[in-house]
């Protein structure tokens, strides 16, 4: 039996409008599946309900704890709890730069470096669940678009201003292009992928960023804040966080220590079990906490080989001593001789002969030094941090200096004039640093003294150029941001020059460069260089070069860095820190941006686990997160990880379990996504997983349909 050709194509098309119903159906029950958000598989450890709460403490200022304003003037800075709340698109390992994609999955330079091409990540939400500032009590979730990356770096730049004018367009909901006027890639990757994203719901059209109020933070981080006083935050678990199972500690507490002895008093006491604070000079860590529970309660300054630091110098005022022989590298040499930096660093840093590693004249801590320059660079920058009184004073007789009844004097016989070294005597270590540095250079003649200023003065004097010495501290990251920072001056707008007359004139603030040096034309270009090049090779010959010209002009002297990292710990109750045992990220202070890289981490230490078992445990967890970050693995709990959790002893209650929980200690979360009184945007991501579903029932339809249509073609032809 034949058949017709319009019998054929109404087959057809019957076989068509099968498929699209049932594709209808299947895309619209999964995209409504994907608009509401997923409670996050969180455990929770039986075992731990009688552990002391996590506590968090660090010297700071106090928290103003009816503004949560991200981009508020002097908010964020004395505000620890941010770091917990807020995420930005990408964390950089303080000591090595080394980037992990965090509300970025991955990102490119196109065109030159023109366009930095961000991705973004699904099915992430900014959440709160508490009382909004009608009174009423809400649950949030926003989802995280690239609207928000839009409204966040509108704010940032007119806050902070826009240096290489980057303009930010929204490709597709989870794709940003930053297209940046003149290019630079340090700048996309360690400010514009370190800034934290904020909800355009609360962010979008502020007319004036810097001085908004934000009475409630919604962040996308791993807790949301609870409730707050002037001296301490409490926060609780977000259930939503995108990491499934992390974080492992329900809540935290954050502690404001105004001072070091305060911070130490919560470490010994066990109110905090997590600390970032400084020395108090040169008393050890056994005196100021660990001997409250010694087994159990640590500190470190730096790590065992001395190889850490926060990049610290004492700056010359080229501004005031811009005078023979201040203005001459011998003597700045000389001054770095005559510096005896393992008593600066015992004396200053907890007693620890390594807690200040000496600095060198490429003033780079040793892991970012060994990365990116050559032996024979350093080598000889490290040349001038030896302590040498003898040929300190054997330079500066070469020259012409006296010392004359004890005083360094010009070859008249005229003593030098009088200088100071400004800082704050709050700042314990930082102060003693000074004050052994004064000691030293008493040594040789100098008339040198302390002063203590308050912060406030002190950072203003910093800026304005009113100073002759300080001690302070840079940014970290790569040699382009601590050069930066430390000895690139403000360049006329638009062009390479410095801007001289600013850098000369007393009262005019900058912000870069607090010594006032003028680098030599072929720093500054060789610094633009670096900002413009995603080679390695190349950035590594820009940088030994741009080394070799510090170590030749010595701009400041090179004295101690500032302990780094700086943090106590105990792990009778809590594991997963970063330790001398097993040393996985720099980001461990709770001033630190990327601190969570560690407090993810974090968990209640089962029962009669060993050493061992911990740092086992330990290098697990962390490898896990990496893989899940780097789109590596599903989640970042997997149940071998949990199992790692179990007590191996037996427990005093009947029975003790890892379980998984999605209430949090606030309200009771729902699996819908609640109304706000902002927004109710939904997303409409859809997972891999869902669609390699999709796809199989897609094909098992398409059989089924074909099985149907040719039995039915078969009983005709009957």
């Amino acid at each position: 039996m034949k058949y017709k050709y319009k019998d054929i194509i109404g087959y057809i098309i019957a076989i068509f409008l099968v498929m699209s119903a049932f594709g209808f159906l299947y895309i619209s029950g999964h995209v409504a599946k994907s608009q509401t958000p997923q409670l996050n598989p969180q455990p929770t450890f039986s075992y731990a309900s009688s552990y002391p709460p996590f506590g968090v403490t660090t010297g700071s200022g106090p928290i103003v704890p009816n503004n949560w304003n991200v981009f508020g003037i002097g908010e964020k800075s004395d505000d620890i709890p941010y770091m917990f709340i807020f995420e930005p698109l990408a964390y950089a390992d303080f000591m090595t730069g080394q980037l992990y994609p965090w509300l970025a999955t991955n990102w490119t330079f196109t065109d030159n470096n023109t366009n930095f091409i961000v991705y973004l990540r699904h099915g992430v939400y900014f959440y709160y669940n508490g009382t909004w500032t009608n009174g009423s009590q809400v649950q949030i979730l926003w989802p995280f678009t690239a609207k928000d990356v839009l409204v966040s770096f509108q704010d940032y730049f007119e806050v902070y201003g826009n240096p290489f004018n980057v303009t930010v367009t929204e490709i597709n909901p989870y794709e940003v292009d930053f297209h940046f006027g003149t290019p630079n890639v340090q700048y996309a990757l360690y400010d514009l992928l370190e800034q934290f994203i904020v909800p355009w719901e609360q962010y979008a059209n502020l007319s004036n960023p810097a001085s908004a109020v934000i009475p409630i933070p919604v962040g996308t981080g791993p807790y949301y804040l609870a409730h707050a006083t002037a001296t301490e935050a409490v926060l609780y678990r977000n259930p939503y966080y995108w990491i499934p199972g992390r974080p492992f500690i329900p809540a935290l507490t954050y502690y404001v220590a105004v001072s070091n002895s305060i911070a130490y008093g919560y470490l010994a006491k066990g109110v905090a079990q997590w600390g970032g604070t400084g020395s108090t000079g040169s008393t050890p860590f056994s005196k100021l906490f660990a001997y409250a529970n010694p087994q159990y309660y640590f500190g470190m300054a730096s790590i065992g080989n001395g190889s850490g630091g926060q990049p610290s110098f004492l700056w010359i005022n080229f501004a005031k001593l811009n005078y023979w022989p201040w203005n001459e590298t011998w003597f700045r040499y000389a001054l770095s001789l005559a510096l005896n930096r393992t008593q600066i660093s015992i004396g200053s840093q907890f007693g620890i002969t390594t807690g200040a590693p000496p600095t060198p004249a490429d003033f780079l801590p040793s892991p970012m030094e060994q990365i990116w320059l050559n032996s024979t660079i350093i080598q000889e920058a490290h040349q001038v941090d030896q302590y040498n009184l003898t040929e300190a004073i054997q330079i500066l007789e070469s020259h012409g200096l006296k010392i004359i009844n004890g005083k360094l004097s010009f070859p008249n016989g005229t003593p030098l004039p009088p200088v100071t070294i400004i800082n704050y005597q709050g700042f314990s270590d930082t102060f003693a640093t000074s004050e052994l540095i004064a000691q030293d250079l008493q040594q040789i003649g100098l008339q040198i003294s302390v002063i203590s200023e308050t912060p406030s003065n002190m950072f203003a004097s910093e800026d304005n150029g009113q100073y002759d010495l300080i001690y302070w501290l840079t940014n970290a990251y790569t040699p382009y941001y601590v050069w930066e920072y430390a000895f690139i001056p403000p360049l006329i707008p638009g062009t390479d020059q410095p801007n001289v007359t600013a850098l000369q004139t007393i009262g005019v603030p900058i912000y870069t460069d607090p010594g006032r040096w003028i680098p030599p034309k072929e720093f500054i270009d060789l610094w633009i260089q670096a900002g413009d090049t995603t080679n390695v090779t190349l950035l590594k010959q820009i940088y030994n070069k741009m080394a070799a010209i510090l170590i030749k002009d010595l701009p400041a002297i090179p004295v101690v860095f500032d302990a780094y990292p700086r943090y106590e710990y105990e792990d009778q109750y809590y594991i997963g820190f970063s330790t001398p045992q097993y040393f996985y990220t720099w980001n461990v202070e709770p001033w630190i941006y990327g601190n969570v890289l560690m407090l993810l981490n974090i968990a209640p230490r089962p029962p009669g686990m060993t050493q061992q078992q911990e740092i086992q445990y330990t290098q697990t967890a962390w490898q896990d997160l990496l893989n899940y970050i780097n789109g590596k693995a599903t989640t970042a709990t997997p149940q071998s990880l949990l199992n790692m959790l179990q007590p191996t002893v037996p427990l005093n209650t009947s029975t003790s379990t890892t379980s998984t929980s999605t209430t949090t200690p606030l309200t009771t979360t729902t699996t819908s996504t609640s109304t706000t009184p902002i927004s109710t945007s939904t997303s409409t991501t859809t997972s891999s997983s869902g669609l390699s579903i999709g796809v199989i029932v897609g094909i098992v339809v398409v059989v089924i349909v074909v099985i149907v249509v040719v039995a039915f073609v078969a009983l005709r032809r009957r």
